[in-house]
């Protein structure tokens, strides 16, 4: 995923022998990582108007640290960051 250059783990490449893995820097916390040039680039092509609404089933946050507008977004997993849209426990 588009995060996990930031430090986030995905959950497709969990296995022990995954270069995904292997190459993922490393982040104390998911709520210290930041936005990755891919987040940045949506959020352009948001603000000069070529992409309209951004749906993901990540819940991390990265896209609005890249100035991403929450009213453009649609975090199907629900969000750490916007308290009307709560992420549900299993």
């Amino acid at each position: 995923g588009i995060s996990t250059a930031s430090g986030i783990s995905d959950y497709a490449s969990q296995g022990l022998q995954s270069m995904a893995v292997a190459l993922q820097p490393k982040v104390r916390s998911h709520f210290d990582a930041g936005p990755t040039l891919a987040h940045r680039v949506l959020t352009a092509m948001y603000n000069a108007g070529h992409l309209k609404h951004w749906v993901q089933q990540n819940h991390d946050g990265l896209p609005q640290k890249a100035g991403y507008p929450q009213h453009a977004l649609n975090e199907i997993h629900g969000s750490w960051y916007d308290p009307s849209n709560p992420v549900v426990k299993m």
